[in-house]
């Protein structure tokens, strides 16, 4: 009997280990994402995997929310159109309140993005999924007050 609890808790255990270390994993490429998207890096699409969704979920000014899917290949375009504006104007995110939680084989990590000239925040999430490169961001979904994307095609 004392063989078999043993077992079961090394077994238990040893999960457990491999859980924090993806998930301290999960959180410290996010960081270095974050890093790369303030210093409008030319590798971030390199975070992502080739058919990520992108969400923007944008707070309607006439009231409520509307969520619209942005084309992956449309996305990485506008990244690199809007960099170099980013920069001369200096606009960087912050995010705060970051939470890692495990779905599945993935991990969600949640927080509040605070954008330039923002006081509140804005809620956010990126699904990271394992690949043979390392984790990647397959979903990326953010709040925004930009009304512009109400309009995307």
């Amino acid at each position: 009997m004392k063989k078999i609890l043993l077992t079961f808790l090394t077994l238990f255990f040893a999960g457990s280990c491999v859980f924090a270390d993806d998930k301290s994993d999960v959180l410290a490429v996010f960081d270095k994402y974050i890093q790369d998207a303030n210093a409008y890096s030319t590798n971030l699409p390199n975070y992502y995997t080739k058919d990520a969704k992108i969400i923007r979920v944008v707070n309607v000014k006439s009231g409520g929310k509307r969520a619209v899917i942005i084309p992956f290949d449309r996305y990485l375009k506008e990244l690199g159109n809007n960099a170099k504006f980013a920069k001369a104007v200096r606009y960087k995110n912050n995010y705060v309140n970051k939470k890692v939680t495990k779905e599945n084989k993935d991990y969600k990590v949640s927080a509040t993005r605070i954008p330039r000239n923002d006081k509140t925040g804005l809620p956010c999430y990126f699904i990271f999924t394992s690949t043979p490169n390392g984790w990647k961001i397959k979903e990326e979904s953010m709040t925004t007050n930009v009304q512009a994307f109400l309009n995307a095609k």
